[in-house]
């Protein structure tokens, strides 16, 4: 599989990654973590160092959300599914 050459942009920092990924899904998924970044760094005022690791909690916090808000999603229609 081709590899993509990608430059993202993250709290004024670039970096390039080397993906397989297409570099407009890259780009897209990096303009939100640094979002996420700035958020964090505005709202806790944490030191540069301690932003990475709050942003990535901060990530963590919002999968885990989503993965049990999709889960009782899916039981609520398969409940649905089995009134029928």
């Amino acid at each position: 599989m081709k590899k993509n050459k990608v430059v993202i942009h993250l709290m004024g920092h670039d970096y390039t990654l080397l993906t397989d990924q297409q570099p407009e899904k890259v780009q897209r998924l990096a303009r939100y973590v640094d979002r996420k970044m700035r958020e964090v760094a505005i709202t806790t005022r944490a030191g540069e160092t301690m932003v990475p690791t709050l942003t990535a909690m901060t990530l963590a916090d919002e999968l885990f959300r989503a993965q049990d808000e999709n889960t009782r999603l899916i039981r609520e229609l398969s409940a649905r599914q089995k009134e029928e």
